[in-house]
Protein backbone atom coordinates (compact mmCIF):
# COMPACT_ATOMS: atom_id res chain seq x y z
CA UNK A 1 0.00 0.00 0.00
CA UNK A 2 0.68 4.16 0.16
CA UNK A 3 2.11 3.79 3.61
CA UNK A 4 4.19 0.75 3.04
CA UNK A 5 5.93 2.09 0.05
CA UNK A 6 6.74 5.69 1.43
CA UNK A 7 8.02 3.82 4.43
CA UNK A 8 10.36 1.73 2.12
CA UNK A 9 11.43 5.03 0.37
CA UNK A 10 12.21 6.83 4.17
CA UNK A 11 13.93 3.52 5.13
CA UNK A 12 16.90 3.45 1.92
CA UNK A 13 17.10 7.43 2.17
CA UNK A 14 17.63 6.97 6.17
CA UNK A 15 20.28 4.77 5.83
CA UNK A 16 22.60 6.81 4.04
CA UNK A 17 22.95 9.38 6.24
CA UNK A 18 23.47 6.66 9.49
CA UNK A 19 25.90 4.19 6.82
CA UNK A 20 28.10 7.59 6.21
CA UNK A 21 28.38 8.31 9.72
CA UNK A 22 29.50 4.85 10.31
CA UNK A 23 31.28 5.12 7.74
CA UNK A 24 33.16 8.14 8.80
CA UNK A 25 34.11 7.13 12.01
CA UNK A 26 36.52 4.63 10.82
CA UNK A 27 38.82 7.38 10.39
CA UNK A 28 39.82 6.65 6.74
CA UNK A 29 37.66 9.18 4.48
CA UNK A 30 36.77 7.15 1.66
CA UNK A 31 34.36 4.97 4.21
CA UNK A 32 32.03 7.24 4.30
CA UNK A 33 31.46 7.71 1.09
CA UNK A 34 31.03 3.76 0.84
CA UNK A 35 29.28 3.84 3.94
CA UNK A 36 26.36 5.97 2.69
CA UNK A 37 25.68 4.00 -0.15
CA UNK A 38 26.26 0.36 1.01
CA UNK A 39 23.50 -0.14 3.95
CA UNK A 40 20.87 1.34 1.59
CA UNK A 41 21.69 -0.83 -1.77
CA UNK A 42 21.27 -3.87 0.76
CA UNK A 43 17.97 -2.70 1.39
CA UNK A 44 16.67 -1.36 -1.71
CA UNK A 45 17.68 -5.23 -3.01
CA UNK A 46 15.70 -6.90 0.11
CA UNK A 47 12.74 -5.02 -0.64
CA UNK A 48 12.98 -5.38 -4.16
CA UNK A 49 13.07 -9.32 -3.78
CA UNK A 50 10.40 -9.12 -1.22
CA UNK A 51 8.28 -7.79 -3.91
CA UNK A 52 9.60 -10.58 -6.66
CA UNK A 53 11.37 -7.80 -8.37
CA UNK A 54 15.12 -7.68 -9.50
CA UNK A 55 17.38 -4.55 -9.91
CA UNK A 56 17.56 -6.32 -13.89
CA UNK A 57 13.93 -5.73 -13.90
CA UNK A 58 13.98 -1.94 -12.96
CA UNK A 59 16.97 -1.10 -14.19
CA UNK A 60 17.71 -2.62 -17.55
CA UNK A 61 14.22 -3.42 -18.41
CA UNK A 62 15.66 -2.46 -22.48
CA UNK A 63 19.03 -3.96 -23.57
CA UNK A 64 20.81 -1.12 -25.70
CA UNK A 65 23.54 -1.73 -28.33
CA UNK A 66 26.87 -0.31 -27.58
CA UNK A 67 26.34 2.64 -29.94
CA UNK A 68 23.35 3.50 -28.43
CA UNK A 69 24.36 3.21 -24.66
CA UNK A 70 27.30 5.94 -25.83
CA UNK A 71 24.47 8.03 -27.35
CA UNK A 72 22.30 8.20 -24.58
CA UNK A 73 25.57 8.61 -22.21
CA UNK A 74 26.62 11.32 -24.29
CA UNK A 75 23.19 12.74 -23.78
CA UNK A 76 23.32 12.39 -20.17
CA UNK A 77 26.79 14.07 -19.96
CA UNK A 78 25.75 17.23 -22.77
CA UNK A 79 22.38 18.11 -20.80
CA UNK A 80 24.07 17.32 -17.01
CA UNK A 81 26.82 19.71 -17.87
CA UNK A 82 24.53 22.50 -19.41
CA UNK A 83 21.89 22.33 -16.55
CA UNK A 84 24.68 22.46 -13.87
CA UNK A 85 26.68 25.26 -15.82
CA UNK A 86 23.72 27.37 -16.15
CA UNK A 87 22.53 27.09 -12.79
CA UNK A 88 25.90 28.05 -11.70
CA UNK A 89 25.43 31.03 -13.73
CA UNK A 90 22.39 32.30 -12.46
CA UNK A 91 23.38 31.32 -8.83
CA UNK A 92 26.64 33.60 -9.03
CA UNK A 93 24.58 36.34 -10.51
CA UNK A 94 22.32 35.95 -7.72
CA UNK A 95 25.22 36.53 -5.08
CA UNK A 96 25.99 33.04 -4.17
CA UNK A 97 29.37 30.87 -4.20
CA UNK A 98 29.73 27.76 -6.06
CA UNK A 99 29.49 24.61 -4.96
CA UNK A 100 31.71 23.72 -1.51
CA UNK A 101 34.70 21.58 -2.38
CA UNK A 102 36.86 22.81 0.41
CA UNK A 103 36.67 19.34 2.04
CA UNK A 104 37.63 17.22 -0.62
CA UNK A 105 40.12 19.22 -1.84
CA UNK A 106 41.72 19.14 1.71
CA UNK A 107 42.06 15.28 1.24
CA UNK A 108 42.86 15.08 -2.30
CA UNK A 109 45.09 17.78 -3.56
CA UNK A 110 48.52 16.32 -5.05
CA UNK A 111 47.48 13.02 -3.00
CA UNK A 112 47.97 10.26 -5.71
CA UNK A 113 46.98 7.45 -3.22
CA UNK A 114 43.93 9.22 -2.20
CA UNK A 115 42.87 10.35 -5.45
CA UNK A 116 42.36 6.64 -6.55
CA UNK A 117 40.74 5.62 -3.51
CA UNK A 118 38.37 8.29 -4.16
CA UNK A 119 38.11 7.71 -8.28
CA UNK A 120 37.64 3.39 -8.32
CA UNK A 121 36.04 2.60 -4.92
CA UNK A 122 34.29 5.67 -4.42
CA UNK A 123 33.41 7.21 -7.49
CA UNK A 124 33.13 4.93 -10.10
CA UNK A 125 31.80 1.81 -7.27
CA UNK A 126 29.30 3.83 -4.38
CA UNK A 127 28.64 6.69 -6.35
CA UNK A 128 28.46 5.54 -9.90
CA UNK A 129 27.12 2.35 -9.39
CA UNK A 130 25.64 2.33 -6.32
CA UNK A 131 23.86 5.46 -6.21
CA UNK A 132 22.65 5.16 -9.83
CA UNK A 133 20.97 2.14 -8.67
CA UNK A 134 19.58 3.72 -5.11
CA UNK A 135 18.36 7.03 -6.70
CA UNK A 136 17.21 6.23 -10.73
CA UNK A 137 16.91 2.73 -9.73
CA UNK A 138 14.99 1.57 -6.59
CA UNK A 139 13.71 5.31 -5.54
CA UNK A 140 12.59 6.25 -8.91
CA UNK A 141 10.76 2.81 -9.24
CA UNK A 142 9.35 2.85 -6.27
CA UNK A 143 7.73 6.71 -6.03
CA UNK A 144 6.79 6.32 -9.25
CA UNK A 145 4.20 3.58 -8.29
CA UNK A 146 3.10 6.13 -5.53
CA UNK A 147 2.58 9.38 -7.25
CA UNK A 148 3.68 8.67 -10.87
CA UNK A 149 6.38 9.18 -13.50
CA UNK A 150 6.84 12.58 -13.56
CA UNK A 151 6.37 13.37 -9.91
CA UNK A 152 8.82 10.38 -8.89
CA UNK A 153 11.63 12.00 -11.05
CA UNK A 154 11.50 15.39 -9.42
CA UNK A 155 11.62 13.48 -5.68
CA UNK A 156 14.15 11.35 -6.55
CA UNK A 157 16.34 14.15 -7.99
CA UNK A 158 15.41 16.08 -4.39
CA UNK A 159 16.52 13.24 -2.43
CA UNK A 160 19.75 12.63 -4.69
CA UNK A 161 20.45 16.64 -4.26
CA UNK A 162 19.80 16.73 -0.16
CA UNK A 163 22.23 13.63 -0.20
CA UNK A 164 25.21 15.99 -1.37
CA UNK A 165 24.48 19.23 1.31
CA UNK A 166 27.70 18.88 1.77
CA UNK A 167 28.34 20.97 -1.19
CA UNK A 168 26.52 23.65 0.05
CA UNK A 169 23.20 25.10 -1.05
CA UNK A 170 25.11 26.03 -4.99
CA UNK A 171 25.81 22.29 -4.93
CA UNK A 172 22.48 21.04 -4.02
CA UNK A 173 20.81 23.18 -6.72
CA UNK A 174 23.02 22.12 -9.34
CA UNK A 175 22.76 18.72 -8.37
CA UNK A 176 19.05 18.69 -8.32
CA UNK A 177 18.90 19.70 -11.89
CA UNK A 178 21.66 17.00 -12.83
CA UNK A 179 19.41 14.28 -11.44
CA UNK A 180 16.44 15.72 -12.97
CA UNK A 181 18.75 15.10 -16.56
CA UNK A 182 19.75 11.52 -15.24
CA UNK A 183 16.27 10.62 -14.81
CA UNK A 184 14.97 11.93 -17.91
CA UNK A 185 17.69 10.06 -19.78
CA UNK A 186 17.02 6.82 -18.13
CA UNK A 187 13.39 6.66 -18.87
CA UNK A 188 14.16 7.97 -22.36
CA UNK A 189 16.66 5.05 -22.99
CA UNK A 190 13.43 2.67 -22.00
CA UNK A 191 15.19 2.50 -18.60
CA UNK A 192 18.73 1.16 -19.25
CA UNK A 193 21.09 2.41 -16.51
CA UNK A 194 24.03 1.63 -18.21
CA UNK A 195 24.40 5.08 -19.81
CA UNK A 196 23.57 7.20 -16.84
CA UNK A 197 26.26 4.92 -14.65
CA UNK A 198 28.62 5.79 -17.28
CA UNK A 199 28.02 9.60 -17.36
CA UNK A 200 28.01 9.98 -13.54
CA UNK A 201 31.14 7.98 -13.42
CA UNK A 202 33.10 10.41 -16.34
CA UNK A 203 31.69 13.47 -14.72
CA UNK A 204 33.26 12.51 -11.15
CA UNK A 205 36.20 11.34 -12.22
CA UNK A 206 36.82 14.73 -13.96
CA UNK A 207 35.22 16.33 -11.06
CA UNK A 208 38.02 14.22 -8.66
CA UNK A 209 41.21 15.20 -10.95
CA UNK A 210 40.43 18.48 -11.18
CA UNK A 211 40.81 18.59 -7.65
CA UNK A 212 43.31 16.32 -7.02
CA UNK A 213 45.33 18.79 -9.65
CA UNK A 214 45.07 21.66 -7.70
CA UNK A 215 42.29 23.53 -9.07
CA UNK A 216 39.54 23.10 -7.03
CA UNK A 217 39.05 26.87 -7.84
CA UNK A 218 37.68 26.76 -10.66
CA UNK A 219 34.71 24.60 -9.92
CA UNK A 220 33.66 26.53 -6.51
Amino acid sequence: GQLRGWLEVALVCALMPIGGILGALTGFAPMGAIGAVVPSLLAASYLLHREGNSWRGIVLQRVLPAGKVMAYCGMALAGGYAVVILSNIVLRLLGFSGPNVSGLSSILSGNLTMYLWFLIPVAWGSAAIGEELISRGFLLHRIETLVGTAPANVLQATIFALAHSYQGISGVISIFFLALVFGAVFMRSGRNLLPIILAHGIIDTIGLTVVYLGYADQIS
